[in-house]
């Protein structure tokens, strides 16, 4: 279990506690955060598409409350990594850190060899975050997001987890 972790006030007895498969249930909660979270969000049928297609998880405190989630797509022992949120109000705290630990120990132990994602090229934000938890850039694709001035090229990024 990771180290305990203070969140925000409105969250002031929560820590990650636990992951969790996302339900169908757990949708409107998650929609919620994405909005809040994106500019260019996940639609609801993204989401929908997501728990008929791959992996699936919800961060979660003590009292069950949603902290994040990530939705990743498997092919043979590789995981892409589709999406991964925390929650608004908990960013900023090491939130992300440690549910990517919790996360990468799951895919460890289901015998994964390999993280890949893309992130968009102005999220600084997130590029150094990937970077510290080991992942490497690898290239570019361009025009891949939505942006407010047409398209965004995205980084691509990797993690091999069989050396780490």
């Amino acid at each position: 279990m990771p180290e305990s972790l203070k969140i925000d006030s409105r969250f002031a007895h929560s820590e990650l506690s636990y992951l969790r498969t996302i339900l169908q249930s757990d949708l409107p909660e998650v929609m919620k955060i994405e909005k809040s979270a994106y500019q260019f969000p996940w639609s609801q049928k993204g989401f929908e598409n997501s728990l008929d297609q791959g992996l699936n998880y919800l961060f979660c405190d003590v009292d069950d409350q949603v902290l994040g989630y990530c939705c990743l797509l498997t092919v043979l022992d590789e995981a892409h990594l589709l999406n991964f949120c925390i929650r608004s109000e908990c960013q900023g705290q090491g939130l992300a850190k440690l549910a990517f630990s919790e996360l990468k120990k799951h895919l460890l132990d289901a015998n994964f060899q390999l993280i890949l994602l893309e992130v968009r090229e102005s999220n600084l934000r997130a590029r150094k975050l990937y970077q510290q938890l080991g992942f490497n850039e690898d290239g570019v694709r361009k025009n891949y997001y939505a942006a407010e001035d047409g398209k965004e090229d995205a980084i691509l990024m990797s993690l091999l987890l069989s050396s780490r």
